[in-house]
């Protein structure tokens, strides 16, 4: 079976970087990158697959407006148009840190032929918005960081994306990646999907795999079991804006005070963010202090 891999980004940083360095080992010439709104200049040294907005254009999806985060699953169609000879594609995200040589991993599934690897792939059993656009099938999940699909599967994904991208296409509920992709395969009595955790469990243990908190690389890696796979892992740069975009998102109570809000000026405004940053500041020195062991999540 010929496999190959792909990291899905929007920046080249040092966590692609890592990532970078553990896949080559593995895949060699069979690895790229796939690139949205690439910035001029940045030329990662390995095959870059470009994603932008003609290019969806281009194929009749959708651009909601975070399309580049939401819908992951584009950057395996224009995967399988660049380089449509292989058997199965991994996806994997920058933030995703092998502790060790990934060349284990990676042949714990060497043998596998499931259509789709996901890990935590099971029934959606929450609420979501973007579950509320499947249109009715019955919502699957897994955490898209790390995946693995085959080109048939890729093959029949693309046009019903393309389908639900016609006509009018609701900004609230277009489905996100892993509920679009692993909803419609489960869904789907000739693909076989699998979890990756059945056949690569020890490197998933006593480790966070999960959407959040974020983890800093150097609270990780000192302490860090070889054979392991985290996610998500960043650099100090790349952590400081993670925690600074989940702070600034939990905004709910802006919305329900919007009547007095109307009522404020622009100075008073700052007046409030100032003190509010003073004791988000407060709050994290406090919590800086206290000590004890964690895996320097945010």
């Amino acid at each position: 079976m010929r496999v190959m891999a792909a990291i899905r980004t929007h920046e080249w940083g040092e966590e692609a970087a890592r990532l970078q360095a553990r896949l080559a080992p593995v895949f060699g010439g069979d690895l790229a990158v796939v690139f949205h709104n690439r910035p001029s200049g940045v030329v990662p040294d390995l095959p870059v697959i470009d994603l932008n907005d003609a290019w969806a254009a281009g194929q009749g999806l959708a651009r909601v407006a975070d399309w580049g985060w939401r819908c992951g699953d584009y950057a395996y169609y224009a995967l399988r148009q660049a380089r449509p000879g292989y058997d199965a594609y991994w996806l994997i995200e920058p933030d995703v840190h092998f502790t060790s040589e990934a060349s284990g991993f990676f042949s714990c599934f060497a043998k596998d032929d499931a259509d789709a690897l996901g890990y935590r792939l099971g029934r959606f059993a929450g609420r979501s918005r973007f579950a509320d656009g499947l249109g009715g099938i019955e919502p699957y999940q897994a955490i898209f960081a790390l995946t693995r699909l085959s080109g048939r599967a890729i093959d029949r994904l693309l046009p019903l994306r393309r389908a639900l991208s016609t006509g009018t296409v609701s900004e609230k509920t277009f489905p996100n990646d892993e509920l679009f992709v692993f909803s419609h395969l489960s869904a789907d009595p000739d693909i076989r999907l699998a979890r990756i955790e059945d056949s690569a469990g020890d490197w998933f243990d006593g480790v966070q795999f999960a959407p959040d908190p974020d983890l800093l690389f150097d609270v990780v890696a000192p302490g860090a079991a070889p054979g392991r796979v985290w996610h998500p892992v960043r650099s100090r740069e790349a952590y400081m804006r993670a925690l600074a975009g989940r702070l600034a998102a939990g905004t709910g109570v802006l919305f329900r005070s919007r009547g007095g809000l109307r009522a404020l000026a622009d100075t008073e405004l700052q007046t409030i963010t100032a003190m509010a940053s003073e004791r988000m500041l407060a709050a994290m020195r406090a919590l800086q202090q206290r000590g004890g062991r964690d895996r320097g999540g945010a």
